[in-house]
């Protein structure tokens, strides 16, 4: 069946982040990122294969429900759609979905940060760490853009993420219920000497600037991790990794 020329403006639109369709599904791409999914019950609404590839990933159609549309294209048409330079020959277009906002010990905020990979990659250390959910403030990449779907090695379907642009109704939120830390390169309890408490919502901000003033404010303590060389800081996955298992060491013990 031919792919409609409608599903492949709404594939256009959810690579460059832009229209209605953005708002109201994400792109996945890669076996292990669309098998994931269907494995977590988060089922795409359109499945799209290139005719080659219709062995390579035959296991997936015992998976999905007839509500799942599958469209079969020759390479040269998925190489036009993929975001990939050597297109892995396998894309789901999944809805996104409301979350009711979290209640567990640990979430972790970001506020700031831009690079889709490394959000990605902190979806990702959060799910290790079966963390409540990441809340993404409006000044932080889109967590449903392709590129973090696809840094996140599948975690985004595990673990609640939200994108939160009414930063003071979560301000709110947070301070009534959590103990508020946030992260910094410069300021702060040095990250293994501080007590821990829980429930924690724990912050990482901007690599270069920080965390904004008023997600500041809102904090009760801030800890930062020792530069002991002349690296002027973290990348803020590898430092959201260190932080985040910290807690964990604090919360088994």
């Amino acid at each position: 069946m031919p792919i409609p020329k409608a599903l492949t403006s709404r594939i256009n639109s959810l690579k460059s982040g832009i229209g209605e369709a953005a708002d109201k599904y994400f792109l996945g791409e890669g076996w292990k990122v669309v098998k994931e999914g269907i494995e977590a019950g988060w089922l795409p609404r359109w499945l799209i294969l290139s005719g080659e590839s219709l062995e390579r990933y035959k296991e997936i159609f015992p998976l999905i429900s007839s509500s799942v549309e599958i469209y079969v294209i020759n390479s040269k048409e998925m190489e036009k759609l993929s975001t990939l330079e050597t297109p892995p020959g396998i894309m789901g277009i999944f809805p996104r979905k409301d979350f009711a906002f979290p209640s567990g010990d640990i979430i972790v905020l970001i506020d700031g940060v831009q690079d889709p990979g490394n959000l990605g990659t902190i979806i990702r250390t959060a799910d290790a760490v079966n963390a409540s959910s990441v809340i993404v403030l409006k000044n932080s990449v889109d967590p449903y853009n392709h590129k973090v779907v696809r840094g996140s090695m599948g975690s985004i379907f595990h673990i609640p993420v939200f994108k939160w642009d009414r930063v003071e109704d979560l301000l709110t939120r947070i301070e009534k219920r959590y103990y508020t830390v946030g992260t910094s390169s410069h300021s702060g309890d040095l990250f293994y000497n501080f007590k821990w408490r829980f429930p924690l919502a724990v912050i990482f901000g901007n690599e270069g600037r920080g965390l904004s003033e008023e997600i500041e404010k809102i904090c009760d303590a801030t800890v930062k991790i020792p530069i002991l060389g002349k690296a002027e800081s973290l990348n803020v996955a590898v430092a959201c990794g260190v932080i985040l298992y910290e807690i964990i060491r604090n919360m088994i013990k």
